[in-house]
Formats: structure tokens, sequence, C-alpha cells
């Protein structure tokens, strides 16, 4: 039992990483998509491209939504980690 607990602690610790490397390279993309794609859309409107504009709504409205989930799927995470944490020391 002991060396089940181990593994999935194991599982559990390897997965929170992965998330927190998921969820920095996201805030990354959304920064720079912020900082750097803003004015690009900017001169897109002022030129009247209006499928480029599109194209950087859609681009924007798909990172933000990529974050939300990361860090939804992050925080359950972290919650079922508690979960079992504290699972473990009432056995």
């Amino acid at each position: 039992m002991k060396s089940a607990f181990q593994t999935f602690s194991t599982y559990l610790w390897s997965t929170g990483n992965a998330w927190t490397d998921l969820r920095l390279l996201a805030e990354g993309a959304v920064s720079l998509y912020e900082n750097e794609c803003a004015s690009l859309a900017s001169l897109a409107a002022k030129e009247e491209k209006t499928e480029t504009v599109l194209a950087f709504d859609t681009i924007g409205t798909a990172l933000y939504d990529l974050r939300k989930r990361i860090a939804d799927m992050q925080e359950g995470h972290l919650q079922e980690t508690i979960r079992q944490s504290n699972d473990r020391k009432s056995e």
C-alpha cells in the first residue's frame, strides 16, 4: 500500500509541475499577445484590414480561454492533491 501511495504522490507532484509549466507558457503567450499584437491589430484597424483584425481578436480569445482553462485545471489539481493528502493523514 505504501508503494502505491508513493507512486501516486510522485504522479501528483509531476502533474503539478506540468500544470505550472503549462500555465507559465500560457501567461507568456498572453503577455506577448497583449504587448506585441495589440499595436499590430490597431494598425490593421487603421488600414481597414477587417479580416486581420478579426484574426487577432480570435487569437486573443483563444489565448485568454486557454489561460483560464489551464488555471482552472491547475486549481482542480491542487484541490485534489490537498484532498488526497488529508485522506492519507486520516488513515
